[in-house]
């Protein structure tokens, strides 16, 4: 009866009793087995050795490790401050850079005026002479020997007994006696041998230096066997600088005695010193006194 009363009941609420079961089941499943997992000890990792612990993801990190967000924040905040000063000293450092170079751009240069006597004799200077300047003496002393050329009676010379056109000027001085430059000038030629330089038939000066002051006016000094300074070659000399010493004529100049040789020309053309020498005209006839003229019918 009893067999027959379970096969009814199933019969009847075998289906209530199949879900009672099934649900009960369930919730053991959901409740109880995740705890009973939770206790069991997990084993080691037989590979644990050879795995490197650079190469860990931050899930990988061991159970002990604790992650503070706060210091994670901290150094995300110290490295953007970094950032931020390193930004601030490089903007710093360019606008120095800036700066400087604004500065060398605004500040000039002071720009110096320069005089002739303030630079080194240069052959790029370009003296001037203008018209109706005067020349200075380039020694002091008489004149021995006067100018003559092809519009004035000729000179004679006593120590070769003839005459001769002499084209410019000779002026007494003792030997060794410093001779200057009559007015600024280029120095363009300093020779040996006057012959190679002056007018055919000149007596000899010795050596011989050509200045070029511009405008047209050269002067030439015949330094009669003197010294020349060959250094000055190609340079700019003031007014009254030293050129040389002067020496012991020959040829046919020894009878005057020691002196100086001048001859100026302008534009090519020989004219007479001493329409261009200072106070000329009021010493002329003192300078001449001593000439032993000897002239000759042209």
């Amino acid at each position: 009866m009893k067999n027959k009363k379970l096969g009814q009941f199933l019969k009847k609420y075998g289906f209530y009793v199949a879900v009672s079961v099934i649900s009960v089941g369930a919730l053991v499943a959901i409740f109880v087995l995740p705890s009973q997992e939770g206790n069991v000890k997990n084993e080691a990792n037989p590979y644990a050795k050879n795995e490197k612990t650079d190469g860990m993801l931050q899930g990988d990190l061991p159970n002990n490790v604790i992650i503070d967000e706060e210091d994670e924040l901290d150094q995300t905040d110290k490295v953007t401050q970094n950032e931020a000063t390193v930004q601030e000293d490089e903007t710093k450092a360019s606008e120095e850079v800036t700066n400087n170079t604004t500065a060398k751009d605004e500040v000039k240069p002071e720009v110096k005026t320069e005089t002739f006597e303030s630079t080194t004799a240069s052959v790029t200077e370009e003296p001037f002479f203008a018209d109706g300047d005067n020349f200075s003496w380039p020694v002091e002393g008489k004149i021995v020997v006067p100018y003559t050329d092809e519009t004035t009676k000729y000179w004679f010379s006593e120590s070769l007994n003839q005459t001769m056109r002499t084209f410019g000027i000779c002026i007494a001085a003792n030997e060794n006696t410093e001779v200057k430059a009559i007015a600024k000038g280029t120095i363009v030629k300093i020779v040996d041998d006057s012959s190679s330089i002056l007018e055919p038939g000149m007596p000899y000066v010795g050596k011989t230096m050509v200045i070029d002051h511009g405008n047209g006016y050269v002067s030439v000094y015949g330094f009669q066997g003197g010294t020349v300074n060959e250094d000055l070659l190609g340079q700019v000399v003031n007014e009254g600088d030293v050129l040389g010493t002067i020496g012991t004529p020959k040829g046919a100049f020894i009878n005057v005695g020691d002196n100086l040789y001048l001859q100026v020309k302008h534009n090519d053309k020989v004219v007479s010193p001493m329409d261009f020498l200072k106070d000329s005209e009021e010493t002329a006839s003192v300078k001449t006194d001593s000439v032993d003229v000897g002239f000759a019918t042209k």
